[in-house]
């Protein structure tokens, strides 16, 4: 059998493939493969942003509720198989490993995308270790995403703003457009942050044509923050069939918040049994997922890791460190080439006192950041 890192080098030479949308090749392997995606229960998650803390809550509220859970997101942070999850426990080695050989022939013969095969991983993955339900997050878009191959419980839209634009578009709705083709006929079509008219009106339409009704999470859920600091953000949450004050995220940001309220009306709304305010407390108290306004002491100096790649992400995380009472802080980016880097550093203004830019160690750096003067 392949070791992990042949298996990680077989994965990384499909990068060479780039970025590349749509369904055939994932849907060839799942019919040839007797539907791995079919054999568990799944929640889908699009948006542009939050999508990962919206995932990573949702699957908490699962394992307190006694279900085997899978959670596929991307990208990973530190290492490759913190992407596939069970239990909260990253895929092994050997099971990344035993993936990659049984995709490998199929994979190569298509000239299939690192994220195809990622995701034909995970969710062969998912049914061999027979999870209850999985988390399925969307790479890139939705309509085309490699994951849309799913038949979820709901279809969650996190927010639209703008970004991939080369694959997306520039325009808010056909953003939404894209994104909202996860929807599917009869099947909860949920959405956070709805924005502006024309995008709510542009997930309306597509849900309309997907034979989904479409509904919003700020029509139906009050969602207040009462306090961010540091080490965590307390919020209250309330809807019609449940009411619970002073839930913690161990994360600083009220962007967080509206991302666990989310997930807590998708489980509501898909739940057979009413959430109880103690177990939702529990299920979100520890969920932290890497990157995410991380704050740290280093050499005693706090530092906060964070994940932002677009100008709304940034002026989330702008917003929270004005709340820490952070404002003259000194910043390190390094951004992709396709990312508006303008815009990202007009909104890191107000909190940098200093701002320094680097490279990345990643097939498309964005080298134009060397040039210029902070």
């Amino acid at each position: 059998m392949t070791g992990y890192g042949d298996a990680l080098k077989g994965l990384h030479r499909l990068e060479r493939f780039g970025i590349r949308l749509g369904l055939d090749n994932v849907r060839a392997y799942c019919a040839a493969a007797d539907h791995p995606e079919r054999a568990y229960p799944s929640f889908h998650v699009a948006g542009t942003n939050g999508k990962g803390t919206t995932a990573a809550c949702l699957a908490a509220l699962a394992a307190r509720h006694g279900l085997k859970t899978g959670l596929y997101t991307s990208p990973h942070v530190i290492e490759f198989r913190e992407r596939i999850r069970v239990d909260g426990t990253p895929i092994g080695a050997e099971n990344v490993a035993a993936g990659w050989d049984r995709i490998r022939d199929f994979v190569i013969g298509r000239d299939m995308t690192y994220f195809e095969a990622t995701t034909l991983i995970a969710l062969d993955h998912f049914a061999i270790e027979r999870v209850d339900l999985a988390i399925i997050e969307v790479g890139l878009g939705g309509r085309l995403d490699a994951t849309n191959v799913v038949t979820p419980e709901a279809a969650i839209v996190t927010n639209i703003a703008r970004d991939h634009e080369a694959h997306l578009g520039q325009e808010l709705a056909a953003i939404a457009r894209e994104k909202a083709g996860i929807f599917k006929s009869a099947i909860p079509a949920l959405v956070g942050d709805a924005g502006p008219p024309a995008v709510r009106a542009a997930l309306r339409a597509a849900g309309a044509e997907a034979g989904a009704t479409v509904r919003f999470r700020p029509d139906e859920v009050r969602c207040v923050v009462r306090r961010v600091s540091r080490a965590e953000t307390v919020f209250d949450y309330a809807s019609a069939r449940l009411r619970a004050r002073g839930l913690r995220l161990s994360m600083a940001g009220a962007h967080f918040a509206a991302d666990a309220a989310l997930a807590l009306w998708a489980w509501e709304v898909c739940a057979t049994a009413p959430l109880e305010a103690e177990a939702v407390r529990e299920a979100l108290a520890d969920v932290a997922p890497a990157g995410r306004s991380q704050w740290q002491v280093v050499d005693g100096v706090s530092v906060v890791f964070d994940v932002a790649h677009n100008p709304a992400a940034v002026r989330c995380l702008a917003t929270a460190l004005e709340e820490m009472d952070a404002r003259r802080s000194a910043v390190v980016i390094g951004v992709l080439a396709d990312k508006d880097w303008p815009a990202m550093l007009d909104a890191l203004e107000p909190v940098a006192a200093h701002v320094w830019l680097c490279g990345l160690e990643t097939a498309r750096p964005e080298r134009r950041l060397t040039g210029l003067q902070a």
